[in-house]
């Protein structure tokens, strides 16, 4: 049985997806998603060890409502949540922290940078 880390990326920018999913792949299992109903369909079927949540979805709820909701749960109110954004303010920031993010990190994110955070989170539980 596998017994790698499942980690989830939620980016409506299939780019970003192609981007992450490319390294993160080599070390942890990785399911990734673009949009608000697929996000829920896969959170309700698998149990992920740690999310990277893009801000701004184009949808009907942001990264950030997605967060509060999945904080709010108690199947993953433990579970590492990354917010990622092209948009690096103070009010972005507050409000991720807010919702219960445990990292706020700014696109383009540096590949090792984030490897080491992921692996501290997943081996540490933050």
């Amino acid at each position: 049985m596998d017994d790698k880390k499942k980690v989830l990326i939620v980016d409506d920018e299939e780019l970003a997806q192609d981007f992450l999913r490319f390294f993160l792949s080599k070390k942890y299992d990785v399911y990734s998603v673009g949009s608000v109903n697929s996000f829920y369909n896969i959170i309700n079927t698998v149990r992920f060890d740690l999310i990277l949540m893009d801000v701004s979805l184009k949808d009907s709820k942001d990264g950030i409502q997605l967060t509060k909701e999945l904080k709010s749960s108690s199947i993953y109110k433990n579970v590492p949540i990354f917010v990622l954004t092209a948009f690096n303010t103070t009010a972005e920031k507050r409000n991720a922290e807010a919702a219960g993010a445990d990292k706020f990190l700014s696109k383009p994110v540096d590949q090792k940078l984030l490897m080491r955070y992921i692996d501290e989170a997943l081996n540490n539980n933050l």
